[in-house]
């Protein structure tokens, strides 16, 4: 066998060992029909599942977005990074008042079912807080924080 066959034959086993699976093959139909239904436009959407539902993260007109699909197709919550000049007066007012607008980072819109809400990161000196706030701008402290 002459070296030029010997490289053909190596060269075809190699790209046959590639792994060209589709890179959505393990999340369900229904789920991914959702998805584009809704982001049409998403970028680098990576999918995770959890228990029956998925989250997924992705890039959409430049900014980090997130939703949470439930395996019945149905969008249980969805977030979205926005500027401070985004959220509304009385969650500005709220955290002006309460820890100065420098001190803000990462402010975010979340909708879960029908309400709205945002979460906000503080940067302190030693420890950092998670906030989330209502349209009204009370701090709800019930409300969990959406990593």
């Amino acid at each position: 066998m002459n070296f030029k066959n010997f490289f053909l034959i190596l060269v075809s086993v190699l790209l046959l060992s590639c792994d060209d699976d589709y890179p959505y093959a393990e999340v369900p139909s229904v789920i991914l029909n959702e998805f584009w239904a809704q982001y049409a436009d998403a970028k680098d959407a990576e999918f995770n599942p959890s228990g029956q539902d998925y989250e997924v993260d992705f890039n959409l007109n430049g900014k980090d977005h997130s939703a949470v699909i439930h395996a019945s197709g149905n969008i249980l919550k969805e977030k979205k990074e926005i500027e401070w000049n985004e959220l509304p007066p009385a969650v500005q007012q709220t955290l002006e008042k309460e820890y100065g607008q420098k001190k803000i980072e990462d402010p975010e819109w979340v909708k879960i079912a029908e309400e709205i809400l945002y979460q906000v990161e503080i940067n302190r000196f030693f420890i950092d807080k998670k906030i989330v706030l209502n349209a009204a701008g009370e701090i709800e402290a019930n409300r969990t924080y959406w990593k």
